[in-house]
């Protein structure tokens, strides 16, 4: 299999005296070692910071239902107080995929390319550690006179056991891609516009359905300042259309994941196998949640507003 486009591999050296410090936009501190790179000090997240993220994905706290699709996908989104930009959380079960065939496919740099329809491109600028990288995404606008965005984000992984696994990210500066990247490599004459991730990122569990057939589910949660203008029927569509479509393109992926790996030679996972589980009991609260909302909702397809989700 090709190599994955990476800046830097191995540990991340400073390369200047006068750091500046990375401040992190996550709910919940990165509370791992600093490491310099680039003349800035990055901090890594730890398995600690991948149970934060994993509690905050699986939350229902102040989430208000928006959309349930009865044994597909639910959506919700949740108002910050004093922040302009919603939580956007989305749900998803997937009977015909195993839960680490969804996590790898997740991972896959090189794959991504055939399914993400939404790529204009994105690399590895450096791995951090074994569990830490920072990468550059941009992506295609999905509405007609909204400019692309792109995005430089730190992301964090860990196979939990159990069939658990956490992607998660968030944006941190770095100086190998400026505001201008893609049209000073010739990339894209495009307009462009760089965003900001405050938190995004997957939960992939194993998933049961009704008659004892088993698969995954997937939690996908984001809080993203897109920056620039954006309308408000387009935040709309994109937390009651798009967020629930994007689940059906990532079940597709995945089962063109399945056909697609056997025929790699030489395929080599540059993410750890080994399970690093949390070591300590965690819940299942929107799995809990799915279960019984399907189990009695007679609806499906439909657009569910103003409930708020108690956790």
């Amino acid at each position: 299999m090709p190599s994955h486009k990476n800046g830097s591999n191995g540990g991340a050296a400073g390369d200047s005296k006068d750091d500046t410090v990375v401040t992190y936009q996550t709910p919940f501190p990165i509370t791992g070692p600093e490491v310099q790179h680039g003349g800035r000090t990055y901090r890594l997240a730890t398995k600690q910071d991948c149970l934060s993220f994993r509690n905050f994905a699986d939350s229902l706290d102040g989430f208000v239902l928006q959309y349930n699709r009865k044994n597909e996908v639910i959506t919700w989104n949740k108002k910050i107080s004093g922040e302009p930009m919603r939580v956007i959380k989305v749900f998803g079960v997937f009977p015909d995929i195993q839960p680490q065939t969804l996590y790898d496919m997740l991972q896959d740099a090189i794959f991504r390319e055939v399914w993400d329809n939404f790529r204009i491109d994105a690399f590895r600028i450096v791995k951090l550690d074994e569990n830490n990288d920072i990468g550059y995404y941009a992506a295609k606008s999905p509405v007609p006179g909204v400019a692309n965005r792109d995005f430089v984000n730190q992301r964090a992984w860990i196979n939990a056991g159990n069939d658990e696994y956490v992607i998660f990210n968030t944006s941190v500066p770095h100086r190998d891609v400026p505001l201008d990247y893609l049209k000073a490599k010739k990339i894209s004459s495009d307009s462009v516009v760089r965003a900001i991730s405050k938190i995004t990122g997957y939960l992939v569990r194993p998933w049961t359905d009704e008659n004892g057939k088993k698969g995954s589910c997937l939690t996908y949660i984001t809080q993203c300042d897109p920056a620039g203008w954006i309308p408000t029927p387009v935040t709309n569509f994109i937390s009651t259309k798009f967020a629930p479509n994007t689940i059906r393109t990532v079940e597709e992926a995945a089962k063109q994941f399945k056909e697609w790996l056997p025929k790699q030679k030489d395929y080599v996972k540059d993410w750890p196998e080994t399970a690093d589980p949390y070591g300590v009991p965690v819940q299942h609260l929107t799995i809990e949640f799915a279960k019984e909302k399907w189990g009695s909702d007679g609806d499906s397809g439909k657009q569910k507003k103003g409930k708020t989700s108690k956790g």
